[in-house]
């Protein structure tokens, strides 16, 4: 616990059009003849994309499409529209493997889906463990497995491009997404774009030292370490420290994966790049191979306009795993001969119920992660553990409980309630006298947990007034659950 507690369907490709495709022949010269700034730009701004599955299509689509337009040109042949969910999301699922030579080919080591949200410029990354199980459904999902295994059990009946697809069917069952696209990239690839780019920097949250790293032929071990702290990676390095995982595990992997895809978002769109035509080329050689995707060029175009507006602030990250003490904790690992005697993990519970509420959060309450305000909760019931137990559940979701505690009067003896309550200490009150949360969408979402009214906290005090309008701060926690005897709590049986 980190609280403290004290006595108190395989999509057919869009074609373009014949004069499209004709323009597009003039490949070599037309790029040659653009300006370079103007080369430069274009490239980098559909290169950076939100990070590594940006950089896997987009890079070969702006290098065919740039070197065969003109800039009015491809102004005006791009701009498809995205597919989007009800919501207004684009969603992908994005998929790394070892490439085909290695021992255990056609095993897709890492899955991730990624949701934009172009309106409010945000994009969340949530990673399934390869060892998550799905079960066949008789209809796409002809073979019960891993989900690492689902492009190997299903490519000779499915095709390569729609085995691919079904991870979209796969990995949107799990989070309860209608998932639109798909982007394969292996890891050949990846250690050339991260050369391509000069190497990376990444801020390494704990020290690695891993003896069972498999070697080039996978047939024997080398040792790979790498100290805490900001850490200089070339390709090779970096493709070392999301892989490794003797010592560690597959869900400290997936953090690392979405630390290394941050970094070489953040290496891309340096000024080392933006203006570096040759650094752009290499990217555009690293990634023409060994990339499948159901995007078509023109929409991978019109991905290009959200990169330049890309707010990092509004990045979720976030992955389920088999700890049930920490955020994200949804799975377990049964039995093994119930499954082939295969280690896999399935959901807590024996059903989706708790993965798809915490993905809702992830997905479509985002906010609550941006800057997570300090919650307390008191029990203000004659039961004891209420409040424990509350938090327990609450840290699962991934609300930032820092401690319990009884409720008390002012005269330091226990007080019951008969009404739960939710308080808060920051907002802004209005010349009408209307109050204004700061954090609004995390008070929304915790609605959906602990049923309670929201009200402003009596120890707000005044820290600003401007043009009429009221700043109240308050002090050591942004939020108070006080749980009175009517407390009702999502709780996880």
């Amino acid at each position: 616990m980190t609280f403290k507690s004290r006595k108190i369907s395989h999509r057919p490709r869009r074609r373009w059009r014949k004069k499209v495709k004709q323009y597009a022949l003039g490949l070599a010269r037309f790029f040659r003849g653009l300006p370079p700034q103007t080369k430069n730009y274009i490239i980098a701004g559909i290169l950076v994309l939100i990070g590594l599955f940006v950089v896997i299509k987009v890079t070969t689509a702006a290098y065919r499409m740039i070197s065969g337009f003109s800039p009015k040109d491809l102004i005006l042949a791009a701009g498809a529209d995205l597919e989007k969910d009800k919501h207004g999301y684009t969603n992908v699922v994005l998929l790394g493997d070892g490439g085909h030579e290695r021992d255990g080919a056609d095993l897709i080591d890492t899955i991730m889906v990624a949701s934009i949200d172009f309106e409010k410029n945000a994009v969340s990354l949530f990673s399934i463990p390869r060892d998550y199980y799905v079960r066949a459904d008789g209809e796409f999902v002809t073979r019960s497995g891993r989900i690492n295994e689902l492009y190997r059990n299903h490519k000779y009946g499915l095709g390569e491009e729609g085995a691919y697809d079904l991870f979209r069917r796969a990995a949107g069952d799990v989070v309860n997404l209608d998932i639109q696209y798909y982007v394969r990239i292996d890891f050949r690839a990846f250690v050339d774009i991260v050369d391509s780019l000069g190497g990376i920097t990444v801020d390494v949250q704990e020290e690695i030292y891993d003896p069972y790293y498999p070697n080039e032929t996978d047939t024997g071990y080398v040792t790979f370490v790498i100290d805490e702290g900001l850490q200089e990676m070339d390709g090779e390095t970096a493709l070392k420290y999301v892989r490794s995982r003797k010592t560690t595990s597959d869900f400290d992997r997936a953090a690392r994966q979405q630390l290394v895809i941050d970094a070489v978002q953040q290496k891309a769109l340096s000024k080392d790049v933006l203006g570096s035509a040759g650094k752009l080329k290499d990217m555009y050689s690293a990634v023409s191979k060994n990339i499948n995707t159901n995007l078509s060029t023109r929409e991978m175009i019109a991905l290009a306009g959200f990169a330049k507006r890309f707010d990092r602030s509004h990045l979720v990250r976030k992955l389920i795993h088999d700890d049930p003490g920490q955020e994200g904790g949804f799975l377990y690992t049964p039995e093994r001969e119930e499954f082939n005697d295969q280690f896999v993990l399935i959901p807590f519970g024996g059903d989706l119920e708790l993965i798809h509420k915490y993905a809702d959060l992830v997905f479509h309450q985002r906010e609550v992660f941006y800057d997570p305000p300090l919650i307390n909760i008191l029990n203000a019931t004659p039961i004891a553990g209420v409040a424990r137990n509350s938090a327990y559940q609450l840290i699962r979701f991934g609300f930032d409980v820092q401690e319990i505690d009884n409720y008390f009067d002012e005269d330091g003896e226990k007080k019951y309630l008969e009404r739960s309550l939710i308080q808060y200490t920051d907002y802004i009150e209005g010349k009408d006298g209307l109050v204004e949360p700061i954090h609004q969408g995390t008070l929304s979402a915790l609605q959906g947990f602990v049923k309670g009214a929201a009200l402003p906290s009596g120890e707000s005090h005044l820290v600003s007034e401007e043009h009429g309008k009221k700043t109240y701060d308050g002090g050591r926690y942004d939020i108070t659950i006080i749980l009175g005897e009517d407390y009702d709590v999502f709780l996880v049986k």
